[in-house]
């Protein structure tokens, strides 16, 4: 993915070339390097609008396939909910229940926003420790176009919908393409399965391109593009894990 732009962005370049708006979300999957040079200073409204419209009507439309893999997912979990919070009673759960489905299907043109504004504080803020500045409309940029791969996401979880067989589908491990998709749910402790998480296809992805989007903008060499790279997954993973810690 653009990986050796990515590992030199100090070397000599020519000036980016101009382009529209529309050409960067298709340049963003095969030169993501000059979509971030001639974007650095631009304006990282349009993306993340693009973005958060997208994945709100995707989730809606995604809701048949959602709802079943929420409640079996929520009914896995019922257990270590009630142990971790005594006082709840099968009422609130079911209410918890019904209200995290409702927010998971209309919650998108809020949460994606805010999602943007966490991954680029985390990369502003990463950037100062690896000796390096970023201006905060840089972090925006490489945030809002680095959440294109979960618009990717959505559309690949509406063909498994299509294409596979419902009965298939029961956790959340079943929709992802990572290494959790063929092991059995049940016997993935909550903090692993948060770890497998985030070693998945679009989780991944996303995280290279805000660390291209970095290492281009802040001018981060090879090496330190790599540790940053690192940190960044480690970091948007620790709340993760302390909500899977909570469970345990």
């Amino acid at each position: 993915m653009d990986s050796q732009q990515m590992m030199s962005p100090q070397s000599p370049a020519a000036q980016p070339e101009k382009a529209s708006v529309w050409e960067d979300f298709l340049d963003i999957f095969y030169s993501p390097s000059q979509v971030f040079r001639r974007r650095a200073n631009g304006n990282f409204w349009i993306p993340l609008l693009v973005v958060t419209l997208l994945m709100a009507v995707l989730a809606f439309a995604n809701r048949a396939v959602m709802e079943p893999i929420y409640n079996s997912e929520f009914a896995r979990q019922a257990p270590l909910l009630l142990k971790a919070n005594p006082q709840m009673t099968p009422e609130l759960l079911d209410r918890s229940r019904r209200i995290g489905f409702t927010f998971a299907l209309y919650g998108g043109i809020v949460f994606v926003p805010i999602l943007a504004l966490i991954l680029a504080f985390v990369a502003w803020l990463l950037t100062k420790a690896f000796g390096a500045k970023l201006s905060w409309n840089a972090a925006m940029v490489a945030a809002s176009f680095g959440l294109i791969p979960r618009v990717v996401q959505q559309i690949a979880l509406a063909l498994q919908g299509l294409l596979i067989d419902p009965s298939q589908l029961t956790t959340r491990f079943s929709i992802e393409f990572g290494p959790a998709r063929f092991m059995d749910p049940n016997a993935i402790q909550p903090l692993l399965g948060a770890v497998y998480d985030h070693v998945e296809l679009f989780i991944l992805w996303s995280v290279a391109l805000i660390t291209i989007g970095v290492a281009v903008m802040a001018k981060l060499p090879k090496a330190r593009a790599w540790a940053f790279g690192a940190a960044f997954w480690i970091v948007t993973m620790l709340p993760s894990l302390w909500q899977a810690w909570r469970l345990t």
